[in-house]
């Protein structure tokens, strides 16, 4: 799946990636997610188990459900701000 972003970038990336697309036959938007792709690489051991434990991670929040996440986020809300009621009128 795609998600649609918008990233600033200087004159000078955009140059960068238009050479990158030109000399690959690829679109610009290619480019940038080829760029991605290989920035976005752990880098040595510790950086890599780092990835795997946030990709477990990320798997058990997948099974929560969303109106739970939703119901514990409210509550949270409604916490801050009657603390911040009561600062008022203390």
């Amino acid at each position: 799946m795609l998600r649609k972003t918008t990233v600033y970038l200087s004159d000078e990336d955009v140059t960068l990636l238009r050479k990158k697309a030109a000399t690959r036959h690829i679109t610009v938007a290619e480019a940038i997610r080829m760029s991605i792709q290989e920035a976005c690489q752990p880098k040595n051991k510790e950086e890599r188990a780092l990835w795997n434990s946030l990709d477990q991670l990320w798997a058990k929040m997948e099974s929560i459900p969303s109106s739970k996440v939703e119901a514990a986020v409210n509550k949270a809300v409604k916490e801050v701000r009657s603390g911040k009621k009561a600062r008022r009128r203390s």
